[in-house]
């Protein structure tokens, strides 16, 4: 708060508003949006950081396509060891459609081309007022109602591809520790699905939809931590989200290609029990275990065999040296 105090004595235009933490970033994120005063909104995490021109480039290419909204793209910072890599989910390139701006609710991929991130896109200010769009109240996924109605509600949506946004991974993280809030993502995209209803919009973006929904399920059942939550949230989906989110007879033609890898998992989990899918993954370990194993003591025979080829080939060598 100093630095930002310091900042704000030099450039009126950086304010600090202070709030009682809640804890709740969305609680927190709405206030900035009542009291902002741009033309756009952009939402920055505390724990990530930023490359110098990301306004300056973002800004100016909304402005050049009268966009409502310009996304743009993130890598992955790993705190341990210090390194970047690039990500292939937080803006999916192979989606960016030819025709640059598009419609959000007339693009198949509105939902899938990037994630409910919001700090990889530029809000225009009046988009979210006009349509009083505001985060919701959750400890985790609380962006992604925000960020995927403003994306359907949008007129004009442009795409800057370019690396303006640093993701720092740590294990503290919310998203790292979602067992304490399992059903954060479930909450959220059911109340984003009852809107896009009540606008009268879903089944435009029906079919992106399903694919969040899938994406975003399967993606959180399998990262959760506890066997008791893993169960838990297993037996749930399998009973009622699946119905609930017309999923119970996904096919595969219907799969986005983002997506391939969890149709495996979706297929396993309507013909088993959870109990039966967990014994179904150890196997695969055992056998995955058992190959790499395996490769190892062959590399290391191999191995053997080439030091005791070398060796001999020296003393063969010192051997014609010392007879001359």
């Amino acid at each position: 708060r100093e630095r930002i105090r310091e900042h704000g004595k030099a450039d009126s235009r950086i304010r600090l508003i202070e709030m009682p933490h809640c804890g709740l970033a969305g609680v927190m994120r709405n206030e900035g949006i009542r009291q902002a005063k741009g033309e756009y909104c952009l939402f920055l995490d505390g724990d990530d950081f930023f490359e110098p021109e990301m306004l300056e480039h973002s800004l100016r290419k909304a402005r050049e396509d009268d966009a409502d909204i310009c996304m743009f793209d993130a890598r992955m910072y790993y705190e341990a060891t210090k390194t970047y890599k690039k990500s292939n989910v937080i803006l999916k390139t192979e989606y960016i459609p030819e025709q640059i701006p598009f419609e959000g609710k007339s693009f198949p991929y509105i939902f899938n081309i990037g994630t409910g991130c919001p700090w990889t896109k530029l809000i225009r200010k009046s988009l979210i007022d006009e349509n009083y769009i505001e985060f919701m109240a959750l400890p985790r996924f609380n962006d992604v109602y925000f960020v995927f109605l403003t994306l359907a509600l949008a007129k004009r949506v442009t795409i800057l591809q370019e690396v303006l946004v640093n993701y720092r991974q740590i294990p503290t993280s919310l998203q790292a520790n979602n067992t304490k809030t399992p059903w954060d993502w479930y909450d959220s995209l059911k109340t984003l699905r009852e809107k896009l209803l009540e606008l009268g919009i879903y089944s435009e973006v029906e079919t992106s939809f399903r694919n969040l929904a899938f994406g975003v399920s399967i993606y959180n059942l399998c990262s959760l931590k506890s066997g008791e939550s893993f169960c838990q949230v297993y037996d749930r989906m399998k009973a009622e989200f699946f119905e609930e989110f017309d999923l119970a007879d996904f096919r595969e033609e219907e799969c986005y290609s983002y997506n391939a890898q969890k149709y495996q998992i979706y297929q396993n989990m309507m013909k088993c029990t959870a109990g039966e899918y967990l014994f179904l993954e150890v196997q695969k370990l055992k056998q995955e275990k058992s190959y790499w194993v395996t490769r190892a003591k062959n590399a290391e025979k191999e191995n053997k065999k080439y030091s005791l080829k070398k060796l001999a080939i020296r003393v063969a060598h010192k051997i014609r040296k010392q007879l001359g």
